[in-house]
């Protein structure tokens, strides 16, 4: 059974054990399983956060510490680009400064189920995405095998290949092309001569740029229809 890490900070007890009850009952219902942590201080959460979690619901109006919950969340991504990040909140004002952190949705209070596992649906879409298939990396010291829904991108620099993953960076060698094929079928598109991008991981576009974890990467000309044609395929 797959199991997902997912984290809550809220500072009202009773709406986190609610939440804790629809992650229980959402993963009954498509047989998949979370390990569930609750702060109530975002303070406490920053100070505790590992890389491995998958989703965090965070509460805007924390009561509690010096943080509110868009300041913990700006902080998260410092530590995390990639998690999938989920507001709850009262007021749906907040909703436009989410974009600036990169939430993926809102669960606005009081939290209806039905509601929140729509949320729950589209979280499990983008981490399925992720999960990706095994590639084969060599480097300096051998052949190391990394899941393609570990990597963000892949750009060439100079005669080196560098794999761009949520926690380092990998340098080997080899045709770009290549991997464009090998990831084809894997969301990966090609957004210039020297880059080629994991769709799943992109938070914003910017003109000629897109925004991939905390890294801003140039659109070729030359590439930019049949890449934003791909992107939109992607984002349906």
């Amino acid at each position: 059974m797959k199991q997902y890490r997912v984290e809550i900070v809220e500072d009202d007890l009773e709406y986190a054990q609610f939440l804790a009850r629809c992650l229980d009952k959402y993963g009954a219902e498509k047989e998949i399983a979370f390990s569930i942590r609750s702060y109530s201080k975002a303070e406490s959460f920053l100070e505790d956060y590992k890389k491995a979690c998958d989703i965090v619901f965070m509460d805007v109006e924390l009561g509690e510490g010096f943080l509110n919950g868009m300041e913990a969340a700006k902080k998260l991504r410092v530590l995390d680009p990639t998690v999938l990040l989920i507001f709850v909140t009262n007021m749906p004002q907040y909703a436009p400064e989410g974009y600036s952190v990169d939430a993926l949705d809102y669960c606005l209070k009081p939290i209806n189920y039905n509601d929140l596992s729509v949320k729950l649906d589209k979280a499990m879409r983008v981490l399925s995405q992720r999960d990706g298939i095994p590639v084969r990396i060599r480097d300096k010291n051998g052949t190391r095998i990394v899941s393609s829904g570990d990597i963000m991108y892949i750009e060439v620099m100079g005669h080196d290949l560098m794999f761009h993953t949520a926690s380092e960076v990998i340098t080997s060698y080899g045709g770009l092309g290549e991997r464009e094929k090998e990831l084809s079928g894997a969301n990966f598109a090609r957004c210039s001569a020297s880059a080629l991008v994991n769709l799943s991981y992109i938070r914003g576009l910017y003109g000629d740029e897109i925004e991939v974890g905390t890294d801003r990467i140039k659109i070729g000309r030359s590439k930019k229809k049949a890449f934003m044609e791909q992107l939109n395929t992607y984002l349906g």
